[in-house]
């Protein structure tokens, strides 16, 4: 699935839709564990055990050093390979629109085992985010057999790629997981919808920050799977509204690079065998997501830090002088927070990569292929069909090259060799935990020696110019919140305050973000309804007398309900009316015509409408052939 592809070297490949992405979003943020704190850790690792993937620990196994030790490694692998991803997708796309989010691990009574971001990378709008990591499975005497391992030349990624659910909205926004991950990514994702349809009810800013999926598969501990729509690798996007799975396997990555990677001079082998493919999937998905649904409602957001009441007229849409001009000043600043943001993550690549943290990683690398070479050494050995097994090691999907019988007797069963010693002791230098609550500075001083130098953002809008100079990020806020508030300008035009929005399959009354007339939706504008039990319905277009009314997009959930329905194109009383287009998901994109909320069968696709996202009239693209 994920092959390595080349790079050019006179010009990055830009994604489709690049050029019409809102200069404040970023094109991919990386999701990444980075640290674990103290209190978190015992927690952790035994989850880390009780959710082994691809095979079952022994129970005495939990209590084993060994076994922390690997639940460590999983951070600290994480933390150097997704350097090369995030160096992969930088020479591929636009300078300054890939961001790094490093993860801290924690812990409390309320959340269980959770993480959330160390630095500010996830305020900024963006297209897609990447969550990332590395896996190994937690008994390192199962190391040879079947579980998926990362040691040596072998690496068992994990990635969860997602959207803005408006982006994918029968999915969440959820695009594509690792099979294991499915579940708790689908569960997390259903959770962030709650949360925010519950913030805009009440009217209030979103509180709480979604853990790394990998972190919420291992909170997760007893929960089933759930039926989630998913598709293999490969199938055409247009072919079935669901998730793409992504298998999970061993990469082998090419022995002679990773036989030099000590020195630090030769290709990166996780590049070569891995990242590079990667990085061109995530351009291809890029290409296949509506980049202005994808950043709509994360720039209202970022524009409610400034300016609440820009924020509400936001859904507006106004063409009003005024607005556009304070409109513009905002997102000049958002868009100088992206920059510093990339900034950072440079800092971070360069002291994770090339640092000492890297330096250190490469040694712990080295030496376990030394290890695993001499393992192989001894199994060939004893058994010569079984050391050929041995050294084919990998999976096809990902850009190695074996085959189907050579990955079915990799199972066999290795012994002669202890993984513990040197590695481990040496992996111990690496160690990801926190002893006290200041993350940000231990971050700092481990990962990132660099990272609170000066740096200054030239920003412009209309005819102005500014540099705004910054130590950190947030002394960087502080000054550009400062500036706006000095430059900005009156509005000539209000969004109201409290607004009525209902629909005719929903008790109760909602909330309309836009044009009002005596108290109800009327104009063009965002609302959200729901009830107690769970069902619920927003949407983005023109309403009149309270109801959608016109051209608009919906999406309706019902209580317990797997993913939603998605509805674009006319609607009259709050019901779907005329030409539509619909998604649900497991099914492929259809055209039905509607009267009055009854479907009255097939139709040819069309027009979905000009409600827009972005204040300007937007035929989206269809899907199907």
């Amino acid at each position: 699935m994920y092959r390595a592809a080349p790079v050019p070297a006179q010009a990055p490949v830009i994604a489709p839709d690049a050029d019409i992405t809102p200069d404040s979003a970023a094109l991919v943020v990386i999701r990444y564990p980075a640290m674990i704190h103290a209190d978190a850790e015992s927690f952790y690792v035994s989850s880390f055990a009780v959710k082994a993937i691809g095979g079952t620990v022994p129970y005495t196994q939990f209590g084993k050093p060994q076994t922390a030790r690997i639940a460590q490694s999983v951070i600290s692998k994480s933390s150097y390979y997704a350097m090369t991803l995030y160096e992969s997708l930088k020479l591929r796309l636009p300078e300054g629109r890939v961001l790094l989010s490093p993860h801290i691990i924690l812990w409390n009574e309320q959340r269980g085992l959770h993480s959330r971001p160390i630095l500010a990378s996830e305020e900024v709008p963006s297209v897609l985010t990447l969550d990332f990591g590395i896996y190994s499975f937690p008994d390192v005497n199962e190391m040879m057999d079947e579980p998926p391992v990362t040691f040596g030349d072998l690496v068992t990624p994990l990635a969860v790629v997602r959207s803005n659910r408006w982006a994918r909205p029968s999915l969440n926004g959820l695009l594509l997981s690792s099979q294991p991950l499915v579940s708790a990514a689908w569960r997390q994702a259903g959770g962030e919808v709650e949360r925010q349809l519950a913030a805009r009810l009440d009217g209030v800013p979103e509180e709480g920050e979604a853990s790394l999926d990998f972190i919420a598969f291992l909170n997760e501990r007893d929960r089933p799977d759930l039926p989630v729509p998913v598709r293999a690798p490969g199938v055409r996007e247009a072919a079935l509204v669901a998730v793409e799975q992504y298998p999970l396997e061993k990469i082998q990555m090419d022995a002679g690079l990773v036989a030099a990677i000590e020195g630090g001079k030769s290709k990166d082998p996780f590049a070569a065998n891995f990242a590079d493919g990667a990085a061109s999937r995530v351009l291809e998905i890029l290409g296949e997501v509506d980049v202005e649904r994808a950043t709509f409602f994360a720039r209202q957001s970022a524009l409610a830090r400034f300016d609440p009441a820009l924020a509400r007229v936001f859904f507006l849409q106004s063409e009003d002088e005024s607005v556009r001009s304070r409109l513009q000043l905002a997102e000049a600043l958002v868009a100088a927070e992206r920059e510093f943001l990339a900034a950072q993550s440079d800092s971070i690549f360069a002291g994770t990569y090339t640092g000492d943290f890297g330096v250190k990683m490469r040694k712990i690398i080295a030496a376990e292929y030394r290890m695993l070479e001499e393992r192989r050494r001894l199994a060939r050995r004893q058994n010569v069909t079984t050391a050929v097994a041995a050294l084919a090691l990998a999976g096809s999907v990902y850009g190695a090259t074996v085959t189907t019988t050579a990955s079915a007797a990799a199972v066999a069963t290795f012994s002669g060799v202890s993984l513990m010693g040197s590695v481990w002791a040496l992996n111990r230098a690496l160690d990801a935990r926190s002893e006290s609550e200041e993350v940000n500075e231990y971050f700092i001083a481990r990962m990132a020696p660099t990272f609170e130098r000066q740096m200054s953002v030239q920003t412009e809008w209309l005819e102005s110019k500014e540099v705004i100079t910054a130590r950190g990020f947030a002394e960087f806020r502080n000054k550009t919140l400062t500036l706006y508030q000095s430059r900005v300008r009156s509005m000539a035009v209000e969004g109201a305050e409290r607004c009525v929005f209902r629909h005719p399959g929903v008790p109760g009354r909602g909330r309309w973000y836009g044009e009002c007339r005596a108290g109800e939706a009327t104009g063009r504008g965002y609302g959200v309804v729901g009830d107690p039990a769970g069902a619920s319905v927003e949407y983005v277009g023109d309403a009149r007398n309270g109801m959608a009314a016109g051209g608009g997009a919906m999406i309706v959930r019902g209580a317990g309900a797997t993913g939603a329905t998605y509805y674009a194109g006319g609607f009259a009383d709050g019901l779907p009316d005329g030409q539509v287009r619909v998604e649900s998901p497991g099914q492929p994109p259809r055209w039905r015509r509607f009267s009055a909320g009854a479907d009255q069968g097939r139709t040819e696709p069309g027009s979905e409408g000009d409600f827009g996202f972005h204040g300007v009239p937007v035929v989206a693209r269809v899907l199907e052939p």
